[in-house]
Order: structure tokens, then sequence, then C-alpha cells
């Protein structure tokens, strides 16, 4: 089998166990998945991966459409736990798994760098601390409500800066 056959044989797993997760299932383990993830480690730090990765996507785009920390970072985590409630919820469960420690580490430092809390080179002990801390500080702050016509003004904004 060839990365391309692997990577879509994981693809199409994982969209699977995502949504045995979003129905109110645990972790699943099977002979399929073991050879496609090794073990439920790598199964986990696959969701992970997931969730991590749509995080910063959503990250990026709330602070480019309004740069303030404190309202984006909450704003695109509760939107990724909306999208992802069976994998946030999972990942909530086994945050305390050894496996995860890493990947938990790299994602809070993701956070404290979008936050403006850290540089890019910091340690990462250091960095996930401030993301750590960030997250339990922005789970109090109310994003506020946006009136219509919010998203057009802003990408109108930003395409008349672009050209300028």
């Amino acid at each position: 089998m060839n990365a391309w056959e692997i990577h879509h044989r994981r693809t199409d797993a994982l969209r699977d166990v995502v949504t045995t997760l979003d129905a109110g299932g645990d972790l699943p383990w099977s002979p399929s998945l073991a050879e496609l993830f090794a073990d439920r480690d790598g199964l986990l730090l696959a969701l992970h991966d997931l969730f991590a990765r749509r995080l910063a996507g959503r990250i990026d785009l709330a602070l480019e459409l309004h740069d303030i920390p404190e309202a984006s970072i909450p704003e695109a985590w509760q939107a990724v736990a909306d999208e992802l409630p069976g994998v946030h919820r999972l990942l909530q469960t086994y945050a305390d798994e050894p496996a995860l420690a890493r990947a938990n580490a790299h994602l809070h430092r993701t956070v404290a760098v979008a936050a403006g809390l850290v540089a890019l080179d910091a340690p990462l002990a250091t960095a996930a601390a401030a993301g750590r801390a960030f997250l339990a500080r922005s789970s109090r702050f109310v994003v506020p409500a946006r009136r219509d016509g919010w998203l057009r003004e802003r990408l109108s904004f930003a395409l008349m800066k672009a050209t300028a």
C-alpha cells in the first residue's frame, strides 16, 4: 500500500471515529484501526492533531477578523469544540494521558503565541503554561455579540487595505 492510500484510509477511519465519538461513544479500537494507527495512543494523537489543526486555522481567521485575542481565541476554541464535540469531549477525558502531554503542550503554546503572550522561540514549558493560563482566564470572557453585517464590513476593510 502506498502513502497516498494510507493517508486516505487514515482519513476515512478518523471520520468514522469522529462519528462514533459524536454519537457519545468512547475511543473505539479494532484490528483495522490498529493497522492504521499502531496503538490507541496513535489514534489519540491523530484525533488531537485534527483538533489542533482546525483550532490553528480558526484562531488565524478569528484574529484576522477582529484582533482581540481575549475574544478571538476563546471564540475559535468554542467553534472547534462545537464542530468536533466528540473529539473535544474525548480530549478532555484523556487530557492526562502521557501520550498527549507533548501534543497538549504544543497546542497551549499555539494559544500563547497567538495571544501575544510569548514569542515562538520561547521554551515549550513556559509557552504552554502561558497558554493554559490564558485559556483558564478566557473561559470567563464573554465574546460580544456581533451585529448583522460585521463580517462583510471586516472583509471589505481588509480588501481595501490590501489593494491600497
